[in-house]
């Protein structure tokens, strides 16, 4: 009895840790640091002449629903809705896109809610076709998707600002497929660090959850700035507490480099402390648009005509 009692105790410590290392354990690495420098973003935003987007809409098309242990590691395993959504910028006399959502044949009903807005999606691809340019934060389908699998996608390419890196890791865009042809002669975003989009536009490099990772910085015409952060958190409290994806989402499902991400979340959660203007948008933050919506700098629902 003693034997078993203490084989019992091993295994109860061993899962235990296991359990601790792959799904609760969050440290902040000391060294994890992510350059971000707001004055650049500024000034990139004011080099290109013309108006900057008078307003920023979004499209909600369908929605995840993980367990917050798989968002926020440590975290309790209630389900929360991740929605899916895709942006439009409205200038003056044309619109743009950030993000397109994903098609209905790209929403397998793993880890999905029960329900696809067609209608949005509609939207959504009827948008891109009138966008004068489209940013994708990253590679996978639910932000991508609904570009690539876009049933005109050759006529959108010239629109279209896949950067170099995102289109060399397309792996990371299935299950959207692209054949190898539509791309031939593609002329990819370049840029290191940041580049100047449009008027008000500012990409930003941020590899770590994808290699071809990248926030969008938008100053519209009023002033009020957003800085869309992709997947490089899920939610606000990722920022907020500090605390990234566990172990077993992000070595085993979705291959993302944890170090960079935590760069990342701890300059973000710096950021919001000193620039408490500057709106961050989360990739799946329900609660965080809904706040952002309230308060003016984001507006439900595209437009529906080329230009207001």
């Amino acid at each position: 009895m003693r034997k078993l009692a203490a084989w019992t105790l091993g295994l109860t410590a061993a899962l235990g840790a296991l359990y601790w290392w792959y799904a609760a354990d969050s440290r902040m690495p000391a060294d994890a640091d992510f350059a971000l420098d707001l004055a650049e973003m500024r000034r990139l935003a004011d080099s290109l002449p013309g108006d900057k987007p008078g307003e920023i809409r979004y499209e909600k098309v369908t929605a995840f629903a993980f367990p917050g242990a798989m968002i926020v590691a440590g975290d309790a395993w209630a389900k929360q809705e991740m929605p899916v959504y895709a942006y439009q910028l409205v200038y003056p006399d044309h619109t743009a896109m950030i993000d397109a959502a994903m098609t209905r044949d790209l929403a397998k009903p793993d880890f999905m809610i029960p329900y696809f807005d067609e209608a949005a999606q509609h939207r959504v691809e009827a948008a891109l076709e009138r966008a004068s340019f489209i940013l994708i934060t990253h590679e996978h389908s639910d932000h991508s998707g609904g570009v690539l699998q876009h049933p005109r996608l050759a006529a959108l390419l010239p629109a279209l600002r896949l950067t170099q890196v995102q289109l060399e890791h397309q792996q990371y865009m299935k299950p959207a497929t692209v054949p190898t042809a539509t791309f031939a002669g593609y002329q990819p975003l370049r840029y290191e660090r940041m580049a100047a989009v449009a008027p008000g536009v500012v990409a930003v490099a941020a590899a770590g959850h994808t290699p071809g990772s990248q926030m969008v910085y938008v100053r519209q015409a009023d002033g009020r700035e957003l800085l869309f952060l992709g997947d490089v958190s899920w939610k606000r409290r990722n920022i907020a507490a500090q605390r990234e994806r566990p172990r077993f989402v992000t070595e085993w499902l979705i291959g993302e480099d944890r170090h960079a991400v935590f760069g990342q979340l701890k300059t973000l959660h710096r950021l919001a402390g000193e620039a408490p203007g500057l709106k961050q948008v989360p990739g799946h933050d329900g609660e965080a648009i809904a706040e952002l919506t309230a308060a003016g700098f984001l507006k439900a629902g595209f437009i529906q005509t080329g230009s207001p």
